[in-house]
């Protein structure tokens, strides 16, 4: 075996790292430590139905996630995003809001303690592992 002396090479400075600015944003949210979780879908409808959302999560002390869905229509930020392509959650409380329940997005949020759907489709497939549904316009 042949050990080379690397300092013969590569001069000691070479090692030196040199720090020119440190960032650190504030989180934007805690989507995956929070205890309550309400989540939107394409069933909300716009931009404005998840401000309705975000009250609620205010009064709730929870925060706002939502489906591939609504974040492809724009009207919310990607990161908030649940599912295989976004985050998993874990809430004790998970209020789903016009959600239709495809499995991509029952991946990151079957493991919630209480399941509760909000839709206007009595079948869809999020009812069916909810605990509570409720069905209505």
């Amino acid at each position: 075996m042949v050990y080379a002396d690397v300092d013969k090479y590569v001069p000691q400075e070479s090692y030196v790292v040199k720090v020119l600015e440190r960032h650190v944003e504030e989180a934007k949210h805690n989507l995956k430590g929070s205890p309550i979780v309400i989540a939107g879908g394409y069933g909300v409808g716009s931009k404005e139905g998840f401000d309705l959302l975000f009250n609620l999560a205010k009064e709730l002390h929870g925060e706002v996630g939502a489906s591939r869905a609504a974040v492809d229509a724009g009207w919310v930020d990607h990161d908030r995003q649940i599912g295989q392509t976004g985050v998993t959650v874990h809430p004790k409380v998970y209020i789903a809001c016009g959600i239709s329940g495809q499995i991509q997005h029952i991946a990151g949020m079957q493991d919630s303690g209480i399941i509760i759907s909000v839709n206007t489709d009595p079948d869809a497939p999020i009812n069916k592992i909810a605990d509570y549904v409720i069905t209505g316009r």
